[in-house]
């Protein structure tokens, strides 16, 4: 039996290169015969391991064991990246990269040279700058990315993120221990507004919306406004209260102006705005101020407005502002308040009828949740409300009326404060224009043309009109002279205006007293026949008194304006203004 002579295992330092070797003798070699069957043959470690550890091209090695430059080699032939490798084997990212690189399985950086004008090292290095203060801006990645492809850059996201990554450098913030808590039903109900940019009718345009959630069902409503003035906020509780059918015993409120005018005292004592507290007194519930910088003690509400943008403006585009509403209305039907809730694991809805009954009732009558102005009606029954004129009933001609402004439309009261016309704002690109509603007018008598010619045939028309005032035009004729024509024509104006019957009776009355002169019928109309819709007297503004200073000046004669008229007399006078004539009272 022949004897063997058992051969070590290989070890690193007879597998490494023979400069690496610390023994230059080679062990004996064993017969061909004497060897087992041969195993393959390890990869050669000048393939694995580096030049030894000294100085190569300028930088110090870097201290790795011969098992992790191997596993890094393994990891790489397996297609990991440098990232990847070196959280598994416990080193930087940088290390990885300089050893693989140092064994020809990566590329080195390029190296622009001084006499070749090659590609800059990086694809960001033109755009550092810019993207420096855009990043000071706090713009998102995204953002960042869209604006420098505009300029030119022709890189991916990944490598903008790495940058900007170390320039966003912060302190990391204190962590804060959140104590959560939940609300018996009817208890708690949290409000806020939240501004949006939202594409209505082709441009974008400011919405603020109003969000109010019960604090035990999470049942949401949410309904958007042009402004958040304080009438605007108190018409959206009232929408509020009126979809949840009642109010809980607490309202959650962060510092808005509209609500609290500040704190007063040691114990910080909020000091609420008047008619908010009035507002709240009418609703039987007490409000709550959230503490300073204290978002969290109403995230419910908060949270909200972020399911809220996400879920439902997010790439959404309106035709108007009716039609924002409606879309919102149908999204909390049909998805916000059927949803199961992520925390309570309930269906808001089925959660309120639940809640419901612990709601405290509505009035009967809602809160005058407007802004109050008093307008002059024009003789033209039209009246300036936001910088539109709008026609209203023509009994509102010439008085001064009362309009309640709400965010979506405005009601104009008549003088016993009883609402005589309602309706909404046009849309922006009506706004300033005429606004006509043709039914105003039809409680207007429609008066015929005047007669024109001669004294004689305003004379005629008369008489046919009015057979028995023979005896009043021939003592106009006579008495009046040139003035005749005057008076006739103002007598069929009186006839226009009060009416073919009231006019005829003080007509004969005035005959048969033998007073023929047009003022003395006009007196005696006012006075037995007034009209039904009197101008009462104008608040004692500067302009009124203006107005009444001017009202106690005399008329004058009609003998005053003899000059402007002629024998010969045309059609009634007109203007330019674009007003119906006929409908004129």
């Amino acid at each position: 039996m022949t004897t063997l002579t058992k051969t070590p295992s290989p070890t690193l330092a007879s597998l490494a290169p023979t400069s690496l070797r610390t023994d230059e003798t080679s062990p004996p070699t064993p017969s061909a015969a004497a060897l087992p069957p041969k195993a393959p043959e390890p990869e050669p470690m000048a393939a694995v391991l580096p030049a030894p550890m000294t100085e190569v091209e300028g930088q110090r090695q870097d201290n790795l064991s011969p098992h992790q430059m191997k596993e890094i080699v393994r990891l790489h032939k397996m297609k990991l990246g440098t990232r990847k490798i070196a959280l598994k084997v416990g080193v930087g990212r940088k290390v990885v990269r300089n050893l693989l690189q140092r064994l020809g399985h990566l590329e080195p950086p390029a190296r622009a040279t001084a006499t070749s004008a090659s590609a800059p090292a990086s694809k960001l290095d033109p755009f550092v700058d810019l993207i420096r203060e855009k990043v000071k801006k706090n713009l998102t990645n995204a953002r960042i990315l869209r604006e420098i492809k505009a300029q030119g850059y022709r890189g991916g996201l990944s490598i903008l993120a790495d940058y900007t990554r170390t320039l966003r450098v912060q302190p990391p913030p204190a962590k804060k221990v959140w104590r959560r808590f939940e609300t018996a039903p009817g208890e708690e109900m949290q409000f806020d507004w939240s501004p949006y940019r939202v594409p209505i009718g082709g441009r974008l345009r400011v919405v603020h919306a109003f969000a109010a959630i019960l604090g035990f069902s999470r049942k949401v409503h949410v309904r958007f406004y042009p402004d958040e003035r304080e009438s605007t906020l108190l018409e959206a509780h009232v929408y509020a209260f009126e979809d949840f059918g009642g109010v809980t015993r607490r309202g959650v409120y962060d510092r808005m102006s509209t609500v609290v005018l500040g704190t007063i005292g040691k114990d910080r004592k909020p000091l609420w705005h008047p008619t908010f507290r009035d507002f709240t007194g009418y609703y039987g519930y007490e409000p709550y101020l959230c503490k300073v910088a204290d978002p969290d003690r109403k995230g419910k509400d908060e949270r909200v407005f972020l399911y809220l943008e996400r879920d439902f403006i997010r790439g959404a585009e309106f035709d108007s502002f009716e039609d924002l509403n409606a879309k919102v209305r149908l999204w909390l039907d049909e998805v916000a308040n059927c949803r199961v809730h992520g925390t309570t694991r309930k269906v808001p809805d089925e959660a309120w009828a639940q809640e419901r009954p612990f709601l405290i009732a509505l009035p009967e009558s809602r809160y005058p949740a407007y802004d109050e102005q008093l307008r002059k009606v024009g003789p033209d029954s039209v009246v300036s409300v936001r910088g539109t004129p709008y026609t209203v009933p023509a009994k509102l001609a010439h008085q001064n009326v009362y309009v309640h402004l709400y965010s979506d439309h405005f009601d104009v009261c008549d003088p016993k404060g009883e609402v005589a016309f309602s309706r909404r704002y046009v849309s922006d690109a009506e706004r300033g224009r005429l606004v006509i509603d043709p039914m105003h007018y039809e409680s207007v008598r429609r008066r015929g043309p005047l007669p024109g010619g001669s004294v004689t045939a305003l004379e005629d028309a008369l008489l046919t009109r009015f057979p028995g005032l023979d005896d009043l035009c021939a003592g106009i004729r006579l008495r009046m002279k040139s003035l005749a024509h005057v008076h006739l024509r103002a007598l069929w104006r009186l006839a226009d205006r009060y009416g073919d019957k009231a006019f005829a009776e003080v007509a004969a009355r005035a005959q048969a007293y033998r007073r023929f002169d047009a003022q003395t019928v006009r007196r005696i109309l006012e006075r037995d026949h007034p009209l039904p819709d009197e101008e009462p007297e104008a608040p004692l503004t500067a302009a009124a008194r203006v107005l009444m200073a001017l009202g106690n000046v005399d008329g004058g004669s009609l003998d005053d304006y003899a000059h402007l008229d002629t024998d010969e007399v045309t059609t009634d006078d007109t203007d330019d203004t674009d007003t119906d004539d006929s409908s004129r009272s």
